[in-house]
């Protein structure tokens, strides 16, 4: 037990230093190198209970005056491996952002929204939840500056109407109600409309194409990435939720994968399309999460993993291109391979991964939940082919405008941090790719867990009737 409380104060404490660190009059150089070596830290903490085991599974309790039911915190199959998941995204977010716009603002920022997602990732209970969801929002405005003042109101009072529901949900699950009365199932209707609006499913999906193009992208890839709406669908709601409740979101979901697909070809954008084929990779997980069965919910925690890195990636490279070229536009050939051709390598094989390619970890993921749909509605494993086929062509588009052609610009290379970022990125996703054994075992046990509470749940409630 102590070395659990150990572990767990570790976690917490290491982003909360820098956020007290980011409040003193440090140089700015020294601020980011503490702020990498804390990061490191993090996700070499992170790694411990994935690699070793030597962090048990735990459960803590909330007290007796806390109401609702649920571990207070938790380290079980599922959230084995996202607080490294968290680390890591904000390890990369650092090392790759330049030196001239990386703040005070930023490191705080930073910093704040991976304690948010820390604290999401590590509970089961529905009050802690709705802190870490509120709280990464508030995080996530703070961070948005910028002068579009009508994206800032559209993007507030989407995420605001979000959270308002997802807590309205909470709060009446915490209720000791009986299990399936109609309070239940209207709370896990709050809760599943807070988490469609917040990952931008069709129809609450406006906010998001907006946000990236004229929003700080840093920022809102960092929010976006770690998908805690996913998260607080899988502990919340699929355990307890009817079979048609899920279906709905699976049907919703995978219409929503198809045509952000599909518009993700037709943008001038790169922004616009980076947002749509984050849409349609997030909502691909979502309509794994209906539990038709087990490979399919393995396959969605798998594309889980795949598609948060493959987008932190993507979004990155377009800021590294922006930060040197200016808006990108995709109806014209910006030439950038010749001068960057380390930057074109991982664009093309982080978007490969997007639409499963074979050999990276977004393969693995979309065979098994393509698999998984076939067995049970062979309709819906159509829509998961036509989501990836559409998805293969707006990478293919995008690559060929921001690297194919001739630039008659000065090179600007990647800087030495740059380049070890992408790196990281690209070989984080072909190495789980080419032996991902470990990693689909342990999301094997998560998605077998899961399954196995809504049978235990159903027979329980079958005994009660």
């Amino acid at each position: 037990m102590i070395l659990v409380i150990a572990w767990l104060a570790a976690v917490f404490l290491l982003p909360l230093s820098c956020i007290a660190l980011a409040e003193t009059r440090l140089d700015i150089a020294k601020m980011r190198a503490i702020s990498i070596a804390v990061a490191s830290l993090l996700l070499a903490v992170t790694c411990v209970p994935l690699v070793t085991r030597a962090v048990p599974a735990f459960r803590i309790p909330p007290p007796s005056f806390v109401p609702g039911t649920g571990a207070l915190f938790r380290l079980d199959e599922l959230s084995l491996v996202l607080p490294a998941l968290a680390a890591f995204l904000w390890l990369f977010t650092i090392i790759v952002t330049p030196m001239l716009v990386f703040g005070v603002d930023r490191i705080r920022g930073t910093a704040t929204s991976t304690l948010f997602t820390l604290a999401a990732f590590l509970t089961e209970h529905p009050l802690v939840l709705v802190l870490a969801w509120a709280g990464s929002v508030v995080a996530m405005r703070g961070s948005l500056v910028t002068s579009r003042s009508k994206m800032q109101h559209a993007t507030g009072t989407y995420l605001a109407v979000s959270t308002v529901l997802f807590t309205a949900g909470a709060i009446l699950l915490m209720r000791p109600t009986s299990r399936g009365s109609p309070v239940e199932l209207a709370a896990l209707i709050l809760v599943v409309a807070g988490a469609v609006i917040r990952k931008g499913i069709f129809p609450a999906h406006a906010w998001m194409p907006a946000l990236f193009e004229h929003g700080r992208l840093g920022p809102a890839i960092l929010f976006s990435s770690p998908q805690v709406g996913t998260y607080a669908i899988a502990v919340l709601v699929v355990p307890r939720a009817p079979a048609e409740l899920l279906r709905v979101v699976a049907i919703l979901s995978l219409l929503t994968a198809v045509y952000a697909a599909a518009q993700a070809v037709v943008q001038r954008s790169a922004r616009r399309a980076c947002a749509y084929l984050f849409v349609s990779q997030s909502a691909l997980v979502m309509a794994g999460l209906d539990c038709t069965s087990h490979e399919a919910l393995t396959g969605a925690f798998v594309l889980w993993l795949s598609s948060s890195i493959s987008f932190a990636g993507l979004g990155r490279c377009l800021l590294v291109l922006e930060a040197r070229r200016g808006e990108l536009d995709l109806t014209r050939h910006h030439g950038a391979y010749e001068q960057k051709p380390l930057l074109a390598g991982t664009f093309l094989l982080l978007g490969l991964s997007y639409s499963g390619f074979p050999g990276t970890l977004g393969f693995v993921g979309e065979e098994l939940l393509l698999g998984g749909a076939v067995i049970a509605f062979p309709w819906l494993g159509f829509l998961v082919v036509a989501s990836s086929a559409l998805t293969g062509i707006a990478v293919l588009r995008m690559y060929f405008s921001l690297f194919a052609g001739r630039s008659s610009e000065p090179p600007i290379a990647l800087k030495a941090s740059e380049a070890f970022g992408f790196v990281a990125v690209a070989a984080v996703v072909v190495l789980t790719g080419l032996v991902p054994a470990p990693l689909v075992s342990s999301r094997e046990l998560a998605s077998g867990r899961i399954i196995t509470d809504r049978e235990t749940r159903a027979i329980s409630m079958s005994l009660y009737h």
